[in-house]
């Protein structure tokens, strides 16, 4: 029922790709020699696909919800762009991860995050062209555009249930206390970790979240945003890899 309204979007958007020009463009050249795909192969299974070199590919920094698939139009699905790897090594799928290049439109991965078709899962990126994308999702989830109209962000971390454990999802919460330990941080959403929502950062990557900005001495007391997988072990939990998963709102 989302296909005329998007049909109009992409039209428009294929008319501003030098206005769109952003962070996440730095450093990306649309070489002819890159294999190519179709995006309705890309769209099929975007955490495996093959392009024309045979090799099999994800799409990085990027998860696409089975909502924002239903939003797909025509004029997007049947373009075919290039595939430009992050990685040169394979992970245990055989697979790599990937960006997708399109000669008119650019960087597909603001395309898909400001037409509200794709939710920003942060691994491999700039800093910078993160805090780009996920500014744009944003925009588009306080504009209700795409997958934003059926999939608002979880405002109450209690609200979890059985089902999204295992599945990434956004969550917005007041951090209560920040604990610390020789290999971990705890970011705590309530008094019983049994029960409350924790967020854990692993020592290795805390300087990390220093550089992104984050300072969480002055989080205590805040609403924050945390997007991961949902993991239940005794208590609900997010893993934080990345200081992107991460986000201040007051």
């Amino acid at each position: 029922m989302f296909r005329r309204s998007v049909a109009l979007f992409y039209f428009l958007l294929g008319h501003m790709g030098a206005v769109l020009a952003a962070p996440c463009d730095e450093g990306l050249f649309l070489d002819e020699s890159l294999p190519t795909i179709r995006m309705s192969e890309v769209l099929a299974n975007p955490l495996r696909f093959a392009a024309s070199d045979g090799e099999f590919y994800y799409l990085a920094d990027l998860t696409v919800p089975e909502q924002g698939l239903l939003l797909i139009d025509d004029f997007f699905e049947e373009r075919e762009v290039r595939i430009k790897a992050l990685k040169a090594q394979k992970d245990r799928w055989g697979r790599r991860p990937a960006i997708l290049l399109d000669p008119e439109l650019g960087d597909l991965s603001v395309r898909l995050v400001k037409a509200g078709m794709a939710i920003v899962r942060p691994q491999l990126r700039a800093f910078n062209c993160l805090k780009f994308l996920i500014n744009l999702e944003s925009v588009a989830r306080e504009k209700n555009v795409g997958l934003w109209v059926i999939k608002n962000v979880i405002n109450d971390y209690k609200s979890i249930s059985y089902e999204q454990i295992g599945h990434y999802g956004i969550v917005e919460a007041k951090l209560i206390s920040v604990g610390q330990t020789r290999s971990k941080t705890y970011l705590n959403f309530g008094g019983r970790w049994t029960e409350d929502l924790t967020g854990i950062i692993q020592r290795g990557t805390l300087a990390d979240f220093s550089e992104f900005g984050h300072d969480l001495s002055v989080m205590k007391g805040k609403r924050v945003r945390l997007r991961g997988v949902m993991q239940l072990n005794q208590g609900p939990l997010i893993e934080l890899k990345h200081p992107a998963q991460l986000e201040l709102l007051d």
